[in-house]
């Protein structure tokens, strides 16, 4: 057996013997452009030991695991109501599953596997078949705590990604977004990137906007109004305690950590104009970035940290620009339309989402760094707004209107696919995509 322990967190992951040796043939010969809808089906894990503990636990992971697919926009995930065989008495290895009781339900991709709950803690031993050459393309077994049954099965759905495409998928990760759905304050909560585990981080019943994730996905920063004044705030997730970064007299707004860490870039006022300006990772002012009379909001970082992009009404209306962080004359990128907002650098470097106000909507479009091809991703489907990159750099979330009230919605970078993640009462806005929780 091959092992390959992987520890984030009390989740520990082991490579069981026999995978990857057709992942090669199925990324060149079955995801192809405009391959969307490749046939999978994922079984119920067998509950193995733990009664109904493992059931639920089962019953969560399957859940989970199939929203995941569903987001990816690569997937057709079969309906298990037409599932032959049945998870309590079929096998979950190679030479145990009834490949053609699959095959005769158009799957060509299959997720099998096994469950068990002792105490709090569970193990889950899953695995990726391809059905028509009855093999196994990836299994993992994995070990942690009866709250981490989610966290695998987004671990797991990154696996398949993998196996698929090449690149590791985007979900053992955290969105952070700004919600009203506790009452009329907007409070900042984090959830999983399916949808699930929402939970609220601040509680100051005032006003949080623009969450920006620090560190390995452990903090946030955000900009509060506690004191009347907009001020710039820490908080760690683990400890829950909040500092204070910025609290200079006017906006410390939409704090931005570089890619190394070490630096802040925030818009803040200075002597009446609001400015781009680059703090120590303590809140020291290092540098203004940025000076003219016109607004600059909205930094963002380049993947290699050398640069920013910003939002700027000096020419008339808003515009996107790139400037050297250390200063330089900012150069603009975005001539199509009057009204364009709300940068978001991807982490592949090579595209920049933003905000486009046209024809009466909102909508959401990236383009180069150079300025060049702009493409459109949303259209004709309320106001959408407030991009953000997920760490592997091919999806972004959104909020949009769509519904009547603003939620969050997951797309792919071409827009073919776009899924809703939040429901129920309340606005969702401003969401923020962390990097990989390990």
């Amino acid at each position: 057996m091959t092992r390959r322990w992987v520890l984030a967190g009390s989740i520990a992951a082991v490579t069981l013997a026999g995978a990857g040796s057709a992942t090669a043939q199925v990324r060149g010969t079955i995801f192809g452009p405009g391959s969307r809808s490749y046939p999978i089906a994922v079984a119920p894990l067998k509950p193995l030991a733990g009664g109904t503990a493992a059931r639920d636990a089962a019953r969560t992971f399957a859940e989970v695991l199939e929203r995941d697919m569903v987001i990816a926009g690569l997937f057709k995930v079969l309906d298990k109501s037409t599932f032959i065989e049945k998870a309590e008495t079929s096998g979950h290895t190679e030479d145990s599953i009834d490949f053609g009781s699959w095959s005769v339900l158009g799957a060509l991709a299959l997720v099998k596997g096994a469950c068990s709950v002792e105490g709090d803690r569970v193990t889950i031993e899953v695995r990726l078949f391809d059905v028509m050459q009855r093999r196994l393309l990836v299994g993992r077994r994995y070990g942690g705590s009866r709250s981490d049954v989610r966290r695998i099965a987004n671990r797991f759905a990154d696996e398949i990604l993998t196996v698929f495409t090449g690149e590791r998928g985007p979900f053992d990760s955290r969105l952070a977004f700004v919600s009203t759905r506790g009452g009329r304050f907007k409070e900042i909560y984090v959830m999983s990137p399916d949808g699930g585990d929402v939970r609220q981080v601040t509680r100051g019943r005032t006003i949080h906007v623009s969450p920006a994730w620090t560190d390995a996905a452990q903090g946030l920063l955000f900009t509060g109004y506690r004191r009347g004044n907009p001020d710039l705030f820490r908080l760690d997730l683990r400890s829950g305690r909040e500092t204070m970064v910025s609290n200079r007299r006017g906006l410390n707004l939409g704090g931005q950590v570089s890619p190394d860490g070490s630096r802040i870039a925030v818009a803040i006022e200075d002597e009446g104009n609001v400015e781009i300006a680059v703090l120590s990772a303590d809140g020291q002012l290092l540098r203004r970035v940025t000076s003219h009379w016109g607004i600059d909001v909205s930094p963002t970082w380049s993947p290699d940290g050398r640069r920013l992009a910003f939002c700027s009404n000096r020419s008339g209306g808003p515009q996107i620009y790139i400037v050297n962080a250390d200063g330089g004359e900012p150069r603009r990128i975005t001539h199509s339309g009057n009204y364009n907002t709300s940068p978001a650098w991807s982490p592949k470097g090579d595209r920049i989402a933003y905000v486009n106000r046209g024809g009466g909507e909102f909508n959401v479009f990236t383009v180069t760094p150079e300025g060049t091809d702009p493409r459109q991703l949303t259209r004709g489907s309320g106001n959408n707004e407030d991009p953000s990159w997920s760490p592997d750099g091919r999806y972004l979330v959104f909020s949009s209107s769509r519904t009547g009230s603003k939620k969050l919605f997951a797309t792919d970078e071409s827009g073919a696919t776009q899924v809703q993640l939040t429901d129920g009462g309340g606005d969702d806005s401003s969401p923020a995509w962390s990097g990989w929780l390990d």
